[in-house]
């Protein structure tokens, strides 16, 4: 009897199993894991931006979980050893315009990070600087050089009373450079001297030479770094300052050409 009933008991509790037992099968769980793609389109480096100009960063930014207003925005002026806020938490809407600060530089660059609702983020900034600077003189025309006494080159041009915008300015002054060969690039191009005149006398330059190419740059010097690369170009006469590390100090000339 005993026997009888605990088998009875253990058919009634067995039974009862699946009355007690039951699954669902939950939705699935996604791990997004992977960075949100981004590039920058503006600036990508070498542009010149003026002062006082507005300017849009372009980018693009793309994942399938990006974050709304995860785009951040910083620039630098120092080639990325140091970054301002430009922007933050904006729309990932691939534009942000810019009000150019009013600091010269040569080494500019852009920061831009985007993250999504996973916390996954890229952060990029533009592989080459840019260069911020005043609003330049534009080009000195009427360049000429007059060789007809056979000893002396007279280079002559024209006065520079606008910006490349048709905006007045008065320039500080002239640089002339020469080159000794055919080739246009800046390397080739050394200063010969600075003047406030519009024309510069190169004595005795064509008794020795059958040829010399010659430009000229109109400047504006806002913070005094052109007065004092100039003033060391005049106390080292032998040193070829060239054309290429004057537009690394400035970036505020124009430039005419002649041969």
């Amino acid at each position: 009897m005993k026997t009888a009933m605990l088998i009875s008991i253990l058919l009634i509790f067995v039974s009862g199993l699946p009355a007690l037992t039951g699954y669902g099968t939950s939705a699935p769980v996604l791990n997004d894991t992977v960075d949100p793609a981004l590039s920058i389109l503006s600036p990508t480096g070498g542009e010149t931006w003026y002062i006082g100009d507005n300017h849009d960063i372009t980018w693009t930014a793309t994942d399938t979980n990006l974050s709304p207003n995860s785009v951040y925005l910083w620039y630098s002026l120092n080639n990325g050893i140091e970054y301002f806020p430009l922007a933050e938490q904006t729309l990932n809407d691939g534009t942000e315009p810019w009000l150019i600060p009013a600091v010269q530089t040569a080494t500019a660059k852009v920061k831009i990070k985007v993250s999504d609702s996973f916390g996954n983020f890229s952060q990029i900034t533009n592989a080459s600087p840019f260069s911020i600077s005043y609003v330049p003189p534009q080009t000195p025309s009427g360049l000429t050089v007059d060789t007809s006494n056979n000893v002396d080159a007279v280079l002559t041009w024209n006065a520079v009373t606008q910006t490349i915008y048709d905006t007045p300015i008065t320039p500080d002054g002239y640089i002339v450079l020469y080159n000794e060969t055919p080739y246009a690039d800046e390397q080739f191009y050394y200063f010969l001297t600075e003047t406030s005149l519009l024309s510069y006398t190169h004595q005795r330059v064509a008794r020795f030479r059958d040829q010399m190419f010659y430009r000229v740059l109109a400047y504006k010097d806002y913070d005094g770094r052109m007065a004092e690369l100039l003033a060391s170009a005049k106390a080292d006469p032998e040193r070829k300052l060239s054309l290429s590390e004057l537009r690394t100090a400035l970036n505020t000339e124009s430039r005419g050409t002649a041969k």
